[in-house]
């Protein structure tokens, strides 16, 4: 891991859950890190620890507020020094109906889960194309791949950060820029804490999510690899590899499609 060795790396909600856990992998292979997250307490915490190992900064930022990441990239240029890895993992859940969804819930989703990476791509990537030199790393979802019922907001927004990432690969390639997406499939974290389960088929699946879901830590260093090998795509878990085939095949999506809903969407 020697190449990952005194990188400066950013990982956005880096206080707990996969954040942390990337974090703690880049730690161990010499990095020097740039923690942020909205949770000032927690966050501290982990600077504090991880501080043990490596050297590392940290900062509040709400990664849906433009001007503070623009801050932050200003902070980091003149405090720490130009940035090798990007690494926009800060995200929130939400699983409900379409029709149920408002249009404040679909503001919330897009400011954070999409707009919080590309407020941060638009800070840091000027320097990265001035230096010919960088890495971005985008957490997407599988859900990308399922579209399925109840997850639709979610679903849609993480898909149009997986287009925009995988995109974005190929057109940074002249500037020497690398760009990975990852889409972990269901993590075991806090993350589905604040899910409303309103159906006995999705109050199960959360119940049941320590069985079929990936640690934080497994994910965190299949992230970690895919960055320090410079992979295009990282789909984490087979079961994403399943979505993903499936979605060409008509039947196969009708199927998942139809299942989901039976279990996961209310029938009143």
């Amino acid at each position: 891991m020697d190449d990952m060795r005194g990188k400066r790396v950013l990982v956005t909600g880096a206080a707990k859950g996969i954040g942390l856990c990337i974090a703690k992998e880049f730690a161990k292979a010499g990095s020097e890190l740039i923690l942020t997250d909205v949770d000032a307490e927690t966050l501290a915490g982990v600077a504090r620890e991880i501080g043990e190992t490596t050297k590392v900064h940290s900062r509040v930022v709400d990664v849906s507020d433009r001007k503070a990441v623009f801050d932050l990239a200003a902070w980091v240029a003149s405090d720490v020094g130009a940035l090798d890895i990007l690494i926009n993992n800060a995200g929130i859940g939400y699983h409900g109906e379409l029709a149920e969804t408002s249009l404040e819930t679909w503001r919330r989703l897009i400011d954070i889960n999409l707009m919080g990476p590309l407020h941060h791509i638009y800070a840091f990537l000027p320097s990265m194309v001035e230096r010919r030199s960088g890495q971005i790393v985008n957490v997407s979802s599988g859900q990308a791949f399922f579209r399925l019922p109840t997850w639709g907001a979610y679903a849609a927004i993480k898909a149009a950060l997986g287009a925009m990432s995988e995109i974005l690969h190929f057109e940074l390639r002249k500037h020497h820029i690398h760009v990975t997406t990852v889409y972990p499939f269901m993590v075991n974290t806090g993350f589905y804490d604040s899910v409303e389960a309103k159906t006995f088929g999705a109050r199960m699946s959360m119940k049941l999510l320590p069985y079929y879901s990936s640690t934080p830590e497994k994910v965190g260093h299949i992230i970690f690899e895919a960055a320090r090998r410079k992979r295009k795509v990282e789909k984490v878990s087979i079961i994403n590899d399943i979505g993903y085939y499936a979605s060409v095949i008509p039947f196969a999506s009708s199927i998942i499609a139809r299942t989901s809903n039976f279990f996961l969407a209310s029938h009143g």
